[in-house]
């Protein structure tokens, strides 16, 4: 007699991303042996990356290693970049504003205060400019500058001064500017009003350790050390800003420290880091007392510690989005960026992480108006669209071994559906593999075509019953519509069809071959233009003999 056909569902695949970390068979349907170039979207889907494209128009080779956005008093953002030991300025095209400054390595780290931004980097001369101004000069060079500041590698700007620290010879002093309602605020130090220093060796309770990075976080001030975490308060609850002869020991949290300085980022109600154990949480860590649970890439460990071994930790960066809902970690040496979605966390309180492949950016940061830049080769970049500045893109999606709780019998394969949202006309690959082999089978498949989006098109394109008032580009797929309701381009000449996709649904179903006691199922397609996201897995099989 025919043997029924049993059947099995994955239904939002990968929805708790990668875990390349336990065995596989073990893992919850849920997670993922295999998730390149995706995100896990705010419905809980596995779906593509999204690309990147120049904002830099003007052809230049520039190499930039980091980019940083300067607001003014008034509110307008200018935007810094650095690299090949120069400092430029602007977005479409890169004016070198070095001046007379002399720079031999760009490490820089930039801070905005007032209406000055700040650049601090070990064994240079900070510098620094002023809102519309065209060139950035020493710090010690301007007129209202009082003292020297230290050639720091870390500073931070808070409560309403600098901080710096991390010097060559000295890696266990604070120094602090003065008030920046001062004249001259961030420009006076060694003294000068209320700006000095302070040593905090003797909190070090295992002996000698460094300062790597500074932070602040819920009205403290966090100082970063490759081993511990040294917490600061202040006694005067009245003032919005730390007063430092009022300062006193908050906590010293030893066993967790900083690896790489740029891997801090502030998410508003936390503090995300490097250590040497993995990605980590400043609240959790506090709650937790450093135990190793607090460890938010617990789940990649041991591939994420390959990596950082084999990158400089001064290039290593990082960016938190609130909008993507995502902190970004960059190793450029090997062209990988870690995806760690920040919407919760899971049982073991790892964050939920995917991998995106063949990225070399630098100097990632989020902008006052919700972008995400990188430094690159040519230019600054922005965060967008789905082709890498008009390539396509290889995205990845593996299942763990599974075995449908019947560990000795051969399951024979017959059939898997898969559901699929957007990517009108995408051509995509279904892989499976069985008892833990390398040789998959693959299925290739089309999704069926959708009509374009009603705000989708291309340049010149006329949109009919579209309000002719002045209109926020996101809100039309990336492209600016003029007053006749036409479009034209945007400000980087992006064109429109990058963000043009459908949002339909489609579901495939194919019949495959194979047999063994586990399976694996894979999802491969090359992003094109369009997002796809991977609802569900459905996979049907016939048992077969006891083994």
């Amino acid at each position: 007699m025919t043997k029924q056909l049993q059947s099995t569902s994955i239904a939002a695949p990968g929805f708790y991303g990668l875990n390349t970390q336990e065995s596989s068979v073990t893992l919850a349907s849920g997670y993922a042996l295999e998730a390149t170039n995706c995100v896990i979207d705010k419905y809980g889907r596995l779906g593509s990356r999204q690309g990147w494209f120049d904002r830099t128009t003007a052809t230049t080779a520039v190499n930039l290693e980091g980019v940083q956005e300067f607001t003014n008093n008034s509110g307008v953002s200018e935007y810094i970049s650095w690299g090949d030991n120069k400092v430029y300025k602007g977005m479409a095209t890169l004016t070198n504003i070095t001046n007379s400054a002399v720079i031999s390595a760009d490490n820089w780290q930039t801070v905005t205060l007032s209406n000055n931004v700040y650049m601090f980097q070990r064994e240079h001369h900070p510098l620094m400019m002023t809102a519309g101004a065209t060139g950035v000069s020493r710090i010690d060079t301007h007129a209202s500058a009082i003292n020297t500041p230290p050639q720091a590698n870390a500073v931070l700007s808070a409560y309403g001064r600098l901080w710096a620290a991390d010097v060559t010879g000295d890696n266990h002093t604070i120094y602090f500017s003065d008030l920046v309602t001062a004249s001259g605020g961030g420009m006076r130090w060694g003294g000068a009003g209320s700006s000095g220093s302070f040593d905090i060796a003797l909190a070090w309770t295992k002996g000698g350790d460094s300062i790597v990075a500074l932070g602040a976080f819920n009205g403290f001030l966090v100082i970063f050390c490759k081993n511990s975490i040294v917490i600061y308060g202040d006694t005067n609850s009245n003032n919005n800003y730390l007063t430092p002869l009022s300062l006193r020991l908050v906590e010293v949290i030893e066993g967790v420290g900083c690896i790489a300085r740029d891997s801090v980022q502030n998410t508003g109600t936390d503090l995300m880091f490097l250590s040497n154990s993995g990605v980590r949480s400043l609240s959790r860590v506090i709650q937790e007392k450093s135990t190793p649970v607090g460890d938010l890439s617990i789940n990649v460990r041991d591939e994420l510690a390959t990596l950082v071994s084999s990158e400089s930790p001064a290039g290593i960066k990082s960016v938190y989005s609130p909008k993507h809902a995502f902190y970004l970690l960059s190793f450029p040496t090997s062209q990988q960026v870690y995806c760690f979605d920040t919407r919760g966390r899971l049982e073991n309180g790892a964050a939920r992480v995917t991998r995106w492949s063949e990225l070399a950016h630098k100097g990632m940061i989020y902008t006052s108006d919700g972008r995400v830049l990188f430094g690159q080769s040519t230019g600054i970049a922005e965060y967008g669209g789905y082709l890498d500045n008009g390539s396509t893109y290889r995205m990845l999606y593996y299942t763990n071994y599974f075995d449908f709780d019947q560990p000795t019998t051969v399951k024979i394969l017959k059939s898997v559906g898969i559901t699929l949202i957007g990517g009108s006309g995408q051509v995509f690959t279904v892989k499976s593999g069985t008892d833990y082999t390398d040789e998959y089978r693959s299925y290739n498949a089309t999704v069926k075509q959708s009509t374009i989006s009603e705000y989708g098109g291309f340049i010149g394109d006329t949109l009919s019953g579209v309000d002719q008032s002045p209109v926020n580009p996101a809100d039309y797929g990336g492209v600016i519509i003029d007053s006749s309701g036409t479009i034209t381009s945007d400000e980087s000449t992006v064109n429109p069809a990058e963000y043009t996709g459908g949002g339909g649904t489609d579901r495939i179903k194919l019949s495959i071959g194979g047999s063994g006691s586990v399976v694996q199922l894979g999802f491969e397609t090359e992003i094109s233009g369009d997002e796809v996201s991977i609802q569900k897995f459905d996979l049907y099989i016939k048992i077969g003999r006891v083994i």
